[in-house]
């Protein structure tokens, strides 16, 4: 299991209150992210962002109220990673901070290594296919699914079940055969839409781009 005190990156700095926001602008540059933390006796306070420092940084207000206008968004260590992921997208955050309940900063998250350890624990790297499955909610078994997988001599490495289109669901499945046309056809038998899939070297190098533009982007 993932947890976040786990996928912490012991690179990333944090800020003072009373931290000059020109120098903080300079650290979140410099690190290639939007957010920092900001610590005092080792207390976490907040996160302050790149919009509020160079708001700050064009005011002669006094310094104390520089930071008028932090994130309050984190995570406690024994926290699951998929609970990382949302407080990344609750509060729009490029770094994570951890903190535990006394709020006692412990470190950071990189959304780098947040996408990383999301895509090793998808079984994105892994040789496979993916398929993925349209139904009513109700009609929902991942034991029959993972039957009908397994008994085309593959393993579900991954599933994620998503809102799909006028109250159905789409069921997305990793699977280990690289070959889904058995698969497939076995889930045709059973009644099953079959929405889309994709199958190696084809969704393999697609994948690969999508890694690495995303990855461009957040060393933007």
């Amino acid at each position: 299991m993932i947890i976040a005190q786990n996928i912490i990156s012991p690179e990333i700095p944090t800020l003072l209150p009373s931290e000059d926001p020109v120098e903080a602008l300079n650290l979140m540059d410099e690190f290639r992210v939007a957010h920092l933390p900001v610590v005092e006796n080792g207390k976490f306070i907040g996160m302050a962002s790149e919009t509020a420092m160079m708001a700050a940084s064009e005011s002669v207000s006094d310094a104390n109220l520089q930071y008028g206008n932090l994130i309050d968004g984190s995570v406690e260590p024994h926290e699951h990673i998929l609970e990382v992921l949302k407080s990344a997208g609750e509060f729009h955050l490029t770094v994570i901070p951890v903190v535990d309940n006394e709020k006692n900063y412990i470190g950071c998250i990189t959304l780098e290594d947040l996408v990383e350890k999301l895509s090793q624990m998808q079984g994105a790297h892994s040789r496979g296919g993916i398929i993925v499955l349209e139904m009513n909610e109700n009609d929902y078994s991942l034991q029959q699914v993972a039957r009908i997988v397994e008994e085309n001599d593959a393993k579900i490495l991954s599933t994620s079940v998503n809102p799909g289109d006028s109250g159905m669901i789409e069921v997305n499945l990793k699977v280990s055969e690289p070959d889904l046309n058995a698969i497939l056809q076995s889930f045709g038998r059973f009644g099953y839409s079959i929405k889309a899939s994709y199958q190696e070297p084809e969704y393999t190098e697609d994948l690969k781009k999508r890694y690495e533009e995303l990855m461009r982007y957040l060393n933007i």
